[in-house]
Formats: C-alpha cells, sequence, structure tokens
C-alpha cells in the first residue's frame, strides 16, 4: 500500500512538472531603481551644471562628490552631447569642470529584486561612455567584460550574471589618465522573470495531494 501510496504522489508531481513545462510558467518583470546619469528621480535630466546626481556616488577615489559637468566649455566637444529632458541623461563627473585626478574611478549605484525572482533570467542593458578608458562593469563583484568606447560615443552594454536578492550594487569603472574625466550612462533597463501564480498553485496541489495520500496510507485508510 505504501508503494501504491508514494507511487501516486511522484506521478502527481510529474504530471505538475509537465503541465508547467508545457505552460508558460513565468512572467516578466521590470527592474526598478536603474536610472541614467544625471537625471532626478522623475528621470528628467537635471538641468543646473554641477547638480549632485542622486543615483550614482564615486567611491575610487574617495572624497569627491558625483555631479553634473557643465557642457557650455570644454570637454564639450569631444565629449558626446548631452541628451536632455524626460528619460535623457547628462556627463557626471567628481567636479562640474570635469577635472580629477589621475587613477581609477568607481561610480557607483543600487538597485534591488525581489526574494521571487528568478535570478538566472536577470539582465541589465543601456549605453555607456567613459573619459578615458573604461574597466568594465561589475554587478555585486562579478565582472560583465563590458568596454566603452570613450567619451565621443556611447556604446551597448550588457550585465548578464552576479544578481541576487535584495540589495545589488552595480558598479562602472573606468581609468584617468589625467584632466577631463566622467562617466555617462544611457537608455538604462533592466528585467527579470517571477514564477507565474498559476504554476505556484500547481505545485501547492501536488504537494497537498501527497500529505493527503501519504496520511491516509499510514491511518490505514485507502489511497
Amino acid at each position: 500500500m505504501k508503494l501504491f501510496t508514494f507511487k501516486r504522489c511522484g506521478w502527481m508531481a510529474l504530471s505538475a512538472v509537465v503541465v508547467l513545462a508545457a505552460a508558460n510558467s513565468a512572467s516578466a518583470a521590470v527592474i526598478t531603481g536603474l536610472f541614467n546619469t544625471g537625471v532626478d528621480n522623475t528621470t528628467t535630466t537635471l538641468v543646473p551644471h554641477g547638480a549632485p546626481d542622486p543615483h550614482y556616488t564615486i567611491t575610487v577615489p574617495a572624497g569627491f562628490p558625483t555631479v553634473t559637468v557643465d557642457d557650455t566649455v570644454f570637454p564639450f566637444p569631444p565629449w558626446v552631447a548631452n541628451n536632455y529632458g524626460l528619460g535623457g541623461s547628462r556627463w557626471i563627473g567628481p567636479d562640474r569642470t570635469s577635472q580629477g585626478p589621475a587613477g581609477p574611478y568607481t561610480y557607483l549605484t543600487t538597485f534591488t529584486l525581489p526574494s521571487n525572482a528568478i535570478l538566472s533570467t536577470a539582465m541589465i542593458t543601456g549605453l555607456w561612455g567613459t573619459d578615458d578608458l573604461s574597466n568594465d562593469i561589475w554587478l555585486n563583484g562579478v565582472p560583465q567584460g563590458q568596454v566603452s568606447a570613450g567619451f565621443t560615443s556611447l556604446v551597448p552594454f550588457m550585465v548578464s550574471s552576479g544578481f541576487q536578492a535584495g540589495l545589488n550594487v552595480l558598479e562602472f569603472r573606468l581609468n584617468n589618465a589625467g584632466g577631463p574625466t566622467g562617466l555617462r550612462v544611457d537608455k538604462i533597463a533592466g528585467k527579470y522573470q517571477v514564477p507565474e501564480p498559476a504554476s505556484v498553485a500547481i505545485l501547492l496541489t501536488a504537494a497537498v495531494g501527497c500529505l493527503y495520500a501519504t496520511r491516509r496510507n499510514r491511518s490505514g485508510g485507502q489511497p
């Protein structure tokens, strides 16, 4: 009788897996809390030159603010022009003049993922430019193998590994040979998937059915 009960539970679980595989078991969701550089909380570009960026922080070198760069003077051009307005982006740096010491720079921003996010499906894309050369993009300490084209154009990037539930730390790293330095992130967007409520219900039904059948068997009832 026990063998029959456990076989029955096995078939119930297998049926649930088959149903889930045949149906779309996950739905898409948008990663919130991602912002272009040089924008406010409404994703509108900050107008004042030298305005603090509320979403990015320069952590290396320490002690510098993160502000919008004045685009009415050098290095504009050769820096690619800002894109003003809703959904736009601006260059940011350690000073409104873009001047900063030589060496490595890290620009840090954060976002969160819910506990039910399917981490293997998460992805972030966008465009970026740096002055000077980029030293990759890192997510939670995991390098992504991304390279910018410098400061005369914005090129695509993709973050596809290193995601975790809860707080995530995204770092844009670059190097300054001296003089002007800055970062531009544009069109940043992220997505991930979560289990469909119907899929969860199917799994729960199978689990409850197995538990009920097992208890009946232990009490001498028929499965």
